[in-house]
């Protein structure tokens, strides 16, 4: 909120931390340190996520971060998600088109937002209130932030909202790494969950829009893409901000080796791209990598859970879960 436009009272105390107030609200004085001048559009794809979406679109809306725009893109559901959505019309842009899948849904609100920084959320998770705060907070104070995706940790929760495990690690912090090793990492697996990622609106326009022809994987390409072919780095916030979700429909599409094979046929697309001495050094690099995919990661959580979820359904599976990192 500018400063011309806020209330005396606000006009007053901003910058300070509000402890010599009586009984300040969490949620005023957070609101008063968030950076100025970083408007935060969070674009959510929504396909029959009818049993999640009051959940997500509400802790997009409930955020310290005043500065924000929530659009949701209604990617032809048959269940009653428009309904769901019609409900919060007052509060969000809602979108609408023809079933296309997330990556036509997620560049159909790109096309149309209009805060400077763009921010995904998927139907089924939720952000923690103090997510765009946290995301605005680094995008303020990172060194040339238009150039970077930013992304942070999270807690992986199941089906009914409960959390499994909460890790304060979630995420791999590779920012202190040079862009060759940086890169290498990602080649060699998936990191940033897309979730709780932030990027600049300009990244569109140098990069392209997300790829809608590969079907699923769409944050792997796009993050492959911007980092090898254009310069841009992925960044970690170190603050756990969201609820990512994890559900036996989701993990569908994973079984008998559809993943792996998808994201090996999106590193060919990109290193294809490369010059051949600038591929030969990545594919050198990458070959060199010694941890393996992080286990906590989205990606490598849901190879790790594949054989689980396809002989134990429903309840079960998450009670399996639950004992897997029990055990860990």
């Amino acid at each position: 909120m500018p400063a011309a436009a806020r209330p005396p009272a606000l006009r007053r105390v901003a910058g300070r931390t509000g402890r010599h107030r009586a009984a300040p609200r969490l949620a005023d004085i957070t609101r008063m340190r968030t950076p100025a001048g970083v408007k935060v559009s969070v674009v959510i794809p929504v396909y029959n996520a009818e049993r999640y979406l009051d959940e997500c679109v509400g802790s997009a809306l409930d955020q310290t971060h005043a500065d924000t725009e929530v659009i949701a893109v209604d990617d032809g559901s048959t269940d009653s998600s428009a309904e769901v959505l019609d409900g919060y019309a007052d509060r969000v842009r809602v979108l609408r088109k023809p079933n296309g899948g997330t990556a036509s849904a997620l560049n159909r609100g790109a096309r149309e937002m209009s805060g400077e920084w763009f921010k995904w959320l998927s139907a089924d998770d939720a952000l923690k209130p103090h997510a765009l705060e946290a995301l605005a907070g680094a995008a303020r104070s990172a060194e040339r932030p238009e150039r970077r995706i930013f992304y942070a940790d999270f807690d992986h929760v199941n089906l009914h909202g409960r959390r499994i495990k909460r890790y304060d690690r979630a995420e791999p912090d590779n920012n202190g790494k040079t862009d060759l090793e940086r890169n290498a990492v990602l080649l060699h697996h998936f990191y940033g969950n897309g979730t709780t990622s932030m990027f600049h609106r300009s990244v569109f326009e140098r990069c392209g829009m997300f790829d809608e022809s590969i079907g699923f994987a769409e944050d792997y390409e796009f993050w492959l893409r911007c980092c090898l072919l254009h310069g841009y780095r992925l960044h970690l916030v170190p603050q756990n901000i969201a609820r990512y979700r994890v559900h036996e429909s989701q993990l569908t599409r994973t079984r008998a080796g559809g993943m792996d094979a998808n994201n090996e046929r999106i590193r060919s697309m990109v290193l294809a791209r490369l010059p051949e001495d600038e591929r030969g050094r990545y594919v050198e690099a990458a070959a060199l990598v010694k941890d393996p995919p992080p286990s906590l990661s989205t990606r490598a959580r849901t190879a790790a859970h594949r054989a689980l979820f396809a002989c134990v359904p429903g309840r079960a599976a998450e009670a399996a879960v639950r004992t897997y990192h029990r055990a860990r």
